[in-house]
């Protein structure tokens, strides 16, 4: 059985539609990538299908290291009222398929960006005032080339849209394969227009996007990187880079089906 995102990569918009259906009360669960897009998008979607949650941790709360706050956020998410119809969160593949057992019918989308700009991005979010614990952050990495030393910043895509057990020995075909299977829709936020139109027509709500926000262009164009730095980037984040590259690959053959699907 193909998959939706099979459907959507031919250029298939009747058949991505049908295949990604989503019932009435049924969940769509945004995994939201950091510094992706993320923010503007799951504002938009979470407005066209509510009642909607956020599934976060307090960066304050140093009791639990990271990942088992966010464990708990997700358990506690699943103990609610279960009415939820939009959620998300900086959630892993782990809890999304945790998710989707209890919540049958659940649809998961997500976001890719080029590895370079959202690790440029990412590093200097963590590093403003806008993100908790920033004065500690600015202290311990001072700079890009420090961040890319911390190797749990590596690959954060893939951390975060694929299995552990798939990032010990990773096969970039095998992972591509595993994300067009398991998710309803992937985006890229160099085609954010696109993407963003193409899920609210699948919502039931098409039109074009309105926010851009949390959004800091002006300390990202200063803070571009060399060319030596961005080998540096790319080759700590190689399969970020190869799941970028072949989902681009992807967007680039269907985006003209697609568009002209959409104007029909």
């Amino acid at each position: 059985m193909r998959s939706p995102l099979d459907h959507l990569f031919a250029g298939d918009l009747a058949g991505w539609l049908a295949a990604a259906a989503l019932r009435a009360d049924g969940l769509c669960l945004f995994l939201h990538v950091p510094k992706t897009a993320g923010t503007s998008l799951r504002t938009e979607l979470a407005a066209m299908r509510q009642p909607d949650a956020n599934i976060g941790v307090d960066y304050a709360d140093d009791s639990l290291p990271f990942h088992e706050r966010l464990d708990v956020a997700v358990e506690r998410f699943l103990l609610g009222a279960g009415t939820e119809r939009f959620a998300s969160g900086h959630i892993t593949a782990s809890h999304a398929l945790q998710i989707r057992a209890a919540r049958p019918g659940t649809r998961v989308i997500a976001m890719l960006r080029d590895p370079v700009a959202r690790v440029t991005s990412d590093w200097l979010h963590q590093a403003s005032p806008r993100h908790p614990g920033h004065l500690a952050f600015r202290a311990a990495v001072p700079t890009l080339e420090s961040y890319l030393a911390l190797p749990d910043e590596a690959n954060k895509m893939a951390r975060h849209l694929l299995p552990a057990a798939m990032l010990t020995r990773p096969d970039p075909v095998a992972c591509v394969a595993f994300l067009r299977e398991t998710y309803a829709f992937i985006g890229l936020q160099e085609r954010y227009d696109l993407g963003f139109r193409l899920l609210a027509r699948w919502l039931g709500r098409p039109r074009p996007p309105t926010l851009r926000e949390n959004v800091n262009e002006a300390h990202a164009a200063a803070a571009a990187p060399d060319a030596a730095l961005v080998a540096r980037i790319l080759a700590s984040n190689a399969l970020d880079a190869a799941i970028h590259a072949a989902f681009a690959a992807a967007w680039d053959e269907a985006a003209p089906a697609l568009e002209a699907a959409l104007a029909a």
